[in-house]
């Protein structure tokens, strides 16, 4: 079970500087004290964290398509919110509540595309999926490495958006199983689960639970119901 960090405040205390002639017991209380606090604090956040993390990836895993409505908006809010730091530093060069408010309104408006108009929506999620998925297959470096990345997105979102199914769920359960096998050792060694934490996010780890998503989404899951527009007859 998750807790909070012990710290020991009695030990904390005996550095205080009682004596204000003694530079030493000031300097021991900053680094043994205050220093050790904020560490301990920025342990629980990251374990906190990992633990957001691995819940976030695993779902992703094995329910990448039912939610892929949420996931669109997500993906798309984060777009549009690059694209309006980028708009706000580069066209506009506006600082502060400008900039934000530019950040804010762009990624709304592109979220919002992304969710309505389902077919954009695809195509941004898997690109997304794709181009982080890329990034750690190639093992190329720099201008070539993002290239690599933007093609690998662009070829798997058009690909998304006329067999929608089943590359959503190809991209969710291989993307987010491999985060979660990354995530899950360290998150169990945190909770003192030893069986798990020695794993290492080993190839086989990250194999059974990309293949497990996959299983699990295409049993759960159904093709869409295409639309048909009934023909009138003409008496």
């Amino acid at each position: 079970m998750l807790s909070l960090p012990n710290i020991d405040y009695s030990s904390m205390i005996s550095t205080l500087p009682l004596d204000s002639g003694n530079s030493d017991s000031l300097s021991n209380f900053i680094n043994n004290g205050l220093v050790g606090l904020v560490t301990e604090a920025d342990t629980t956040y990251k374990i906190a964290g990992s633990v957001i993390a691995l819940i976030l990836a695993l779902i992703g895993c094995f329910f990448g398509y039912k939610l892929s409505r949420l996931f669109m908006g997500i993906t798309g809010f984060i777009a549009g919110a690059i694209i309006g730091q980028i708009v706000a530093s580069q066209i506009l060069h506006v600082e502060g509540f400008a900039s934000v408010l530019c950040i804010i309104l762009c990624g709304a408006f592109i979220a919002s595309l992304a969710f309505w108009i389902y077919r954009i929506g695809i195509f941004i999620l898997c690109f997304a999926l794709a181009f982080s998925a890329a990034g750690t297959l190639f093992p190329f470096e720099g201008d070539v490495q993002f290239f690599a990345n933007v093609i690998t997105g662009l070829i798997v979102g058009v690909l998304a958006v006329k067999y929608m199914r089943p590359v959503i769920i190809l991209t969710s359960a291989i993307v987010c199983g491999t985060s979660a096998a990354g995530l899950l050792p360290g998150v169990t060694e945190y909770m003192g689960i030893t069986t798990l934490s020695s794993l290492n996010s080993s190839a086989a780890l990250t194999l059974a639970l990309c293949v497990l998503g996959i299983a699990v989404q295409f049993l759960t899951t159904k093709e869409p119901v295409k639309k048909t527009v009934p023909r009138h007859k003409h008496g």
